[in-house]
């Protein structure tokens, strides 16, 4: 695996398809797996089918009020035995399916999404990583503010929780092979202030939002990318 497949897992949940398993030494037994509920998905099984209709319709109704979005972001990965890691960049969404996930900082990365495919370009590597968008908001939590509010009873299991000014709705994937097990959106008004994701390694990530601004206009170039001369273009 390329050091560019692995940087990409640090942006927005895009590629903890990147994460590798440890293997076990030849002589380890294989060991039990087994499965104990996370504190969310205990919460969620006590939650009712009302309440859980009522919470995804109200999260609905707000992601399609949202038509775009622009604000810069602060990304937090924090995982068991290593220093967190921190980037800060930009991110601009407009429906249906466009993205522009561009960190600053501490490296350059750029991730945008034409409706039709993702393109993942590292300039300090000369790479360009260009695959499907697909419609598995599991795979590409980006698509919460870009895909079809109407799909996300269908995509995950949702609850909420109100604290002051701050509504935060709580998201299981109903998918098996997702890759995170919990999914955490907040909002201030109707504007969104953070999300958290949690994967099965237990690997969380929060993404904090500042000066967001919704339904503004945005350039249709910024949802479009082609590769300098001599990029090493990959494929999937």
């Amino acid at each position: 695996m390329t050091a560019f497949t692995r940087l990409t897992a640090v942006a927005f949940g895009l590629a903890a398809m990147s994460a590798i398993a440890a293997p076990a030494p030849p002589t380890a037994k294989p060991p039990i797996a087994i499965k104990v509920a996370t504190p969310e998905q205990a919460r969620q099984a006590a939650y009712t089918p009302a309440q859980e209709q009522a919470a995804s319709a109200a999260l609905a109704a707000r992601l399609a009020a949202m038509k775009t979005l622009s604000t810069s972001f602060t990304q937090t990965t924090q995982s068991r035995g290593a220093p967190d890691k921190v980037l800060t960049g930009t991110l601009q969404a407009r429906k249906p399916g466009q993205f522009r996930w561009e960190v600053k900082q501490p490296f350059s990365q750029l991730i945008v999404a034409d409706g039709t495919s993702v393109f993942i370009y590292d300039p300090d590597l000369q790479q360009l990583l260009v695959r499907p968008l697909g419609e598995a908001w599991g795979e590409t939590p980006a698509l919460l503010f870009t895909g079809d509010a109407s799909q996300l009873a269908e995509q995950f299991r949702v609850r909420d929780s109100q604290r002051g000014a701050m509504t935060t709705y709580h998201l299981t994937p109903r998918a098996k092979d997702s890759l995170f097990t919990e999914l955490n959106l907040s909002f201030k008004g109707d504007l969104p202030h953070a999300m958290t994701l949690l994967d099965a390694g237990n690997q969380r990530t929060e993404v904090a939002f500042f000066k967001p601004q919704r339904n503004i206009t945005l350039r249709d170039e910024q949802f479009s990318f082609t590769p300098p001369a001599g990029t090493d273009i990959i494929r999937e």
